[in-house]
């Protein structure tokens, strides 16, 4: 049996699309499976060992300031193609679409796979290339956990769901070798702060992040981890770059822009607590297996996208319009996160540290 999963995006995402890969390939070690991701979320399924294959849709074109050129739509239509003729030669037997987008769905259509199952009514009207359906659930019911969701096409194809757990990539001695170069080697009690998500209904006001950071900075050493889009925000709050005093001491280290994808894994297996949103980050740490995680929730559901396992925790305020799943507070009040105040964020992170 030969299956693609289609998951392209967005990172948090695709890392909890992984006990479904997980569950599928011990529960079916003969088959062959292969997975669909955009290049930006490629680096956390590279070298999976439950994935035969990994095909790599290269994104960049659309997202440079000169996308819209004619020479980068050709660019980019003459990379999909060749993408659509190495899935056609692999000649798969099903394609599972985890996203429930349009562009997921076409690319099922697109991969000749004559079996094409997801959830029905889905966003987009993505079922439409599908021909099997797991189920019609909502795609944003707010009781339902996203891991358990992405599950049904398993419990679908037979698979056994207590196989299905968080499993990532192996860290590549040279990617080792970058995080003891940022962290050092000497062990320290260490907590990461993740800010930031593509969501400002989902992010935590930066001056509540700031009290947190100098109360637990104490005691241990605290990491501001986010993206090169976050640098020209972070440095201002958290000046303090690695190398500028030992990183074996308490304090603050703001590592903005300077951790990879793949390094980033590796940072968290170094981490006692991590704390953040709902955001790709920190489900990564959740899906590490190691530290302990504190999310926050704001527009978003708790029960939805809360972390898997024991031990971690979700703060949350039990509002009328919460959860609301819009990137913008529709109410422009942003009360879920506001009034989340930094002494019940330190009270939980003190509580699961201890």
């Amino acid at each position: 049996m030969k299956i693609l999963i289609v998951r392209l995006s967005a990172l948090g995402d695709v890392i909890q699309g992984i006990p479904f890969l997980v569950a599928l390939k011990e529960s079916f070690p003969d088959w062959e499976i292969s997975w669909l991701v955009e290049n930006t979320h490629a680096p956390v399924l590279q070298g999976h060992p439950c994935l035969d294959e990994l095909f790599v849709l290269d994104r960049d074109w659309r997202r440079k300031k000169l996308g819209t050129s004619a020479a980068d739509w050709l660019r980019g239509g003459a990379a999909a193609w060749k993408i659509c003729r190495q899935l056609r030669r692999k000649r798969f037997d099903a394609a599972i679409d985890l996203q429930g987008l349009f562009k997921s769905g076409l690319w099922c259509r697109l991969s000749g796979a004559p079996r094409r199952i997801g959830h029905d009514r889905t966003r987009e009207c993505a079922h439409w290339f599908l021909n099997e359906y797991v189920c019609d659930r909502p795609t944003f019911d707010p009781s339902f956990p996203l891991v358990k969701r992405y599950l049904e096409p398993a419990r679908y194809l037979g698979a056994n769901l207590k196989k299905a757990r968080y499993l990532l990539p192996p860290a590549t001695p040279e990617t080792v070798a970058g995080v003891d170069a940022l962290l050092g080697k000497n062990p320290i009690s260490t907590i990461a702060f993740c800010p930031w998500s593509a969501w400002a209904s989902k992010n935590w006001p930066l001056a509540c992040w700031q009290e947190l950071g100098d109360a637990l900075a104490k005691e241990h050493r605290v990491l501001i981890l986010g993206g090169p889009g976050d640098v020209e925000t972070a440095d201002p709050l958290w000046p303090t770059r690695p190398g500028s005093q030992p990183a074996h001491d308490p304090g603050i280290f703001n590592l903005t822009g300077q951790v990879s994808l793949a390094e980033l894994a590796e940072v968290f297996r170094r981490c006692r607590l991590v704390i953040g949103p709902d955001t790709g980050p920190v489900h990564m740490a959740n899906a590490t297996g190691v530290p302990r995680v504190l999310m926050l929730f704001g527009s978003t559901s708790w029960r939805r996208s809360g972390p898997f396992g024991e031990n971690h925790r979700a703060l949350y305020h039990s509002l009328e319009c919460q959860p609301c799943f819009e990137r913008l507070c529709p109410l422009g009040h942003g009360d879920c996160l506001r009034l989340l105040d930094t002494p019940q964020v330190l009270n939980a992170a003190r509580e699961m540290i201890h």
